[in-house]
């Protein structure tokens, strides 16, 4: 039987593919208006590590196109992660931590948008521990996700490459630290890195949508 909150909101699979279309399309947009603007240089910043997603958010039109785009999507990741607990509750594997841990992930995201462009070393320090919490929790809360899916019998070439996508995540997420400490010059190539994992994280809310039709009423 499926709980009332599920009764009542559109289908999980499209607030995943939803997740994907949003944000990608929101943050790239604010590097066109902020680059267009001169606030940051033009590239490709997925690999010539140009400028990081944060600076496309501090100054000009960018500064309030980030806030305005960005705090919605905020509550729809929280609408999904209340989604997949119902689901998965309506299914009798109900995964609590699921819910916790996407509850902090988009509080880490609220204070993030909220503190970028405010001077200081204060709010900058503010900023980085919030884009790490909610990129590290929401890495998690979508291998519990992947977990959940396959005890409820979910098996499919998608979550096959879910999981491939979290292995990767995971392994560039380990050469960063490994770099930061090799490399003097890491700092140049640092942005990038943030580009491709954001991107990343986001291909897997696409897939997800697959996994989810998957899954049996």
């Amino acid at each position: 039987m499926r709980t009332l909150y599920e009764k009542c909101v559109p289908n999980i699979a499209t607030t995943a593919a939803l997740l994907f279309i949003l944000p990608t399309v929101a943050i790239n947009i604010n590097y066109l208006i902020a680059a267009s603007e001169g606030f940051v240089p033009w590239c490709i910043p997925y690999w010539d590590s140009c400028t990081s997603i944060s600076a496309t958010g501090r100054h000009g039109t960018g500064f309030y196109f980030f806030k305005a785009t960005m705090l919605p999507i905020s509550l729809l990741y929280l609408h999904y992660w209340l989604q997949c607990s119902a689901r998965l509750e309506a299914s009798n594997n109900r995964q609590r931590w699921i819910l916790y841990l996407g509850v902090f992930a988009v509080a880490a995201l609220i204070t993030y948008t909220l503190s970028l462009g405010a001077v200081g070393d204060n709010f900058q320090l503010i900023r980085r521990i919030g884009i790490i919490f909610f990129f590290t929790l929401t890495y998690l809360c979508q291998l519990l996700v992947i977990q959940r899916l396959d005890v409820l019998g979910v098996k499919n070439v998608v979550m096959q490459w879910q999981l491939r996508l979290c292995l990767l995540i995971l392994g560039i997420g380990i050469l960063t630290l490994f770099l930061d400490v090799l490399m003097s010059n890491y700092g140049d190539i640092e942005d990038a890195f943030e580009w491709v994992i954001a991107l990343l994280v986001h291909i897997n809310f696409l897939l997800a949508t697959f996994s989810w039709k998957s899954l049996p009423e």
